[in-house]
Order: C-alpha cells, then sequence, then structure tokens
C-alpha cells in the first residue's frame, strides 16, 4: 500500500538530498568519462560492489579496453577476479561481443535486450550518462526511503508498484542527475546499513532518527 506521503515532505526530501550532494558529490572517473562503453561496463561493475574496490579494475579496464572490440582481441587478465564475482566478466564479455560494431541504445527497452543489463543499470546509464531522465531503485535506496519517510521494507519492497511511484515523484524533471548521484553517495556515506545518523542533516525531519532517540 503506497504510504501517505505530504507533497511538501517529497518536495523538502528532493532538494536537500540535491544540496547535500553539491557539498558532498564524489569524485570517480566514471562519472566524468564521455566513452559510453566505459561508462556501461562501470554500471555493470558497481552493481552490488563497493565504488572504491570498483576503482582500479575500471581504471585498468579503461586503458586496455577503448571498445568492446578490443576487449575480444587483447589477452584478458581476469581483472574482474579483483571484484570477486567472476560471472561478470562473462558477461562484459558477452556485451562486447554484441556490440562490437554497433552503437550502445539510448532507449529503455532496447538497452534491456543487452547482456548483463537488468533494470538498474538502464537506468543508472540513462540518467547518470545519457543525461535522460530515469529513476533510480536499489536496495540501498529503498533504504533511505523507508528510514526517512517511515515505512518498513522488506526484499520485496523495491518491486512493488507504489514504491516505484514514489521514486517516481521524487525523481525531479531537471536536475536528476545531481538527485541520482546524491542519493548514491548518500547511501554509501552516510545512510549506511549501519547510519550515521549523527552526521546527518536530514535527522530532523527523519522518522527513523526519530524512533532511535
Amino acid at each position: 500500500m503506497f504510504p501517505r506521503i505530504d507533497e511538501n515532505e517529497i518536495k523538502n526530501f528532493r532538494k536537500s538530498i540535491i544540496k547535500w550532494g553539491k557539498i558532498n558529490s564524489s569524485y570517480f572517473p566514471w562519472r566524468k568519462t564521455h566513452n559510453k562503453w566505459h561508462a556501461l561496463v562501470s554500471e555493470i561493475m558497481l552493481q552490488r560492489t563497493n565504488a572504491n574496490q570498483v576503482l582500479p579494475v575500471y581504471k585498468e579496464f579503461c586503458k586496455k579496453y577503448k571498445k568492446p572490440e578490443d576487449l575480444l582481441k587483447c589477452k584478458r587478465e581476469r581483472l574482474f577476479k579483483k571484484l570477486g564475482l567472476h560471472w561478470r566478466e562473462k558477461q562484459i564479455i558477452k556485451l562486447a561481443k554484441y556490440l562490437t560494431g554497433k552503437d550502445i541504445p539510448k532507449s529503455k527497452a532496447n538497452l534491456l535486450k543487452l547482456p548483463a543489463v537488468g533494470n538498474y543499470i538502464t537506468s543508472a546509464y540513462r540518467s547518470l550518462h545519457l543525461e535522460i531522465r530515469d529513476v533510480l531503485i536499489d536496495s540501498n535506496i529503498v533504504r533511505i526511503f523507508g528510514r526517512y519517510f517511515g515505512f518498513e521494507t522488506d526484499g520485496e519492497t523495491r518491486r512493488k508498484k507504489w514504491f516505484i511511484q514514489l521514486a517516481g515523484k521524487l525523481t525531479p524533471k531537471r536536475k536528476f542527475r545531481e538527485y541520482n548521484y546524491a542519493l548514491l553517495d548518500f547511501s554509501r556515506i552516510i545512510c549506511k546499513p549501519k547510519p550515521k545518523c549523527q552526521l546527518c542533516f536530514l535527522s530532523k525531519k527523519c522518522k527513523y532518527f526519530k524512533l532511535i532517540l
């Protein structure tokens, strides 16, 4: 069931997150790249993996594999072993084969046809690298919204229609890229599984913080 959330709460949360992001945004090279192949691979690498872990692997990958076909031609040195998930290497090789000689699609429907690309990676790639408005939803974002707005969450929350609607309402029409990056940084720096509530700028209005006082 869709929780009752006041429109002003939604606006205040959105503005506050964007404001926090302007001051506290993290620098990672994939956020500045103009190489769409590298951008898409970065989102695959980042799935369920800490950004600091991904950083050295991403840098090495970019040096060696400028284009999808480079990954197929060059000797691979199991870069992805460092990320601890070997299946990702196989999936990215499949992706390289699929994309060789082709442009990476922009539409959601066509991106979802690519190997290793699911809903989250599609939304992240479009909103963060193509600057096309899309809504990010993952377990970290579920955690932030559940704590701040005061509703219970579980492993299925991110798939529920009311939650997808809420995430859509919270995502701004113009500053969606800044907002999405701010959410990712906020979940990594402040609203972690063990949150740093004492450092949180949202604590005065956060339902979770009021419960633990």
